[in-house]
């Protein structure tokens, strides 16, 4: 709920922004689309996790190790000036090694997607070359195929969580309305809770920890 919160109160300010008849800055809406790869770090690639279903009877849920992903990198937004605000979306699914087993010995499809707020100031605005820096708020979902076991059952599992991102790019315009966008996007990652079908949703105490480094190249157009 709280999440929903954050994303209605970025979506009002932005329509204010939007629709407000006087403003002083000027304004041009755009969407973008590029493709980048991710690497990973942190909590996954060292910890197993045990839970209990309702019966008491205990399993292991072991995370993907997410050490390379490819992913599209979708944004819609708009531009103020020199700030430009933004909504994105990535989505991918690959197969990767799952934690807790001899390297290489057990892989299962894993999914990730991610959606979330982007806020950077374009430094050199308004020249055609401008370098973007800025912050991101984001939530997670990391979910691996036949990766909890209690028992001889076997379950998917599904980590949930929220991100903070700092943000750097090059706005390179190719006309005044196209333009590349090379893109570093360092997510800070805390998964809070785990669900596979045996136990429902469960609280991680602590939180599991992970770091997302992901580089792309997007075709931006603005109107």
């Amino acid at each position: 709920m709280k999440k929903l919160k954050v994303i209605a109160l970025f979506v009002c300010l932005l329509a204010g922004f939007t629709f407000a008849e006087d403003y002083y800055w000027p304004r041009t809406y755009y969407v973008s689309a590029g493709f980048g790869a991710q690497v990973s770090k942190g909590d996954f690639n060292d910890r197993v996790l045990t839970g209990k279903d309702t019966a008491g009877v205990k399993g292991d849920i072991h995370p993907p190790s997410i050490a390379f992903t490819a992913a599209p990198d979708f944004m819609v937004g708009v531009n103020l000036g020199a700030f430009t605000f933004g909504l994105g979306f990535q989505y991918w699914k690959s197969e990767q090694d799952i934690i807790g087993f001899p390297e290489d010995s057990y892989q299962q499809d894993v999914r990730i997607w991610r959606a979330g707020l982007e806020v950077t100031y374009n430094l050199f605005y308004p020249e055609f070359f401008q370098i973007g820096l800025g912050a991101g708020y984001s939530y997670s979902s990391v979910k691996s195929e036949n990766s909890a076991f209690f028992g001889s059952d076997v379950y998917d599992s599904e980590f949930m969580g929220s991100a903070v991102a700092f943000i750097a790019n090059i706005h390179y315009y190719i006309t005044e309305n196209l333009a590349m966008v090379p893109a570093i996007k360092i997510y800070e990652n805390w998964f809070k809770n785990v669900h596979c079908s045996r136990i429902d949703n469960n609280d991680l105490d602590p939180y599991l920890w992970q770091s997302f480094v992901f580089a792309s190249v997007s075709v931006q157009y603005q109107f």
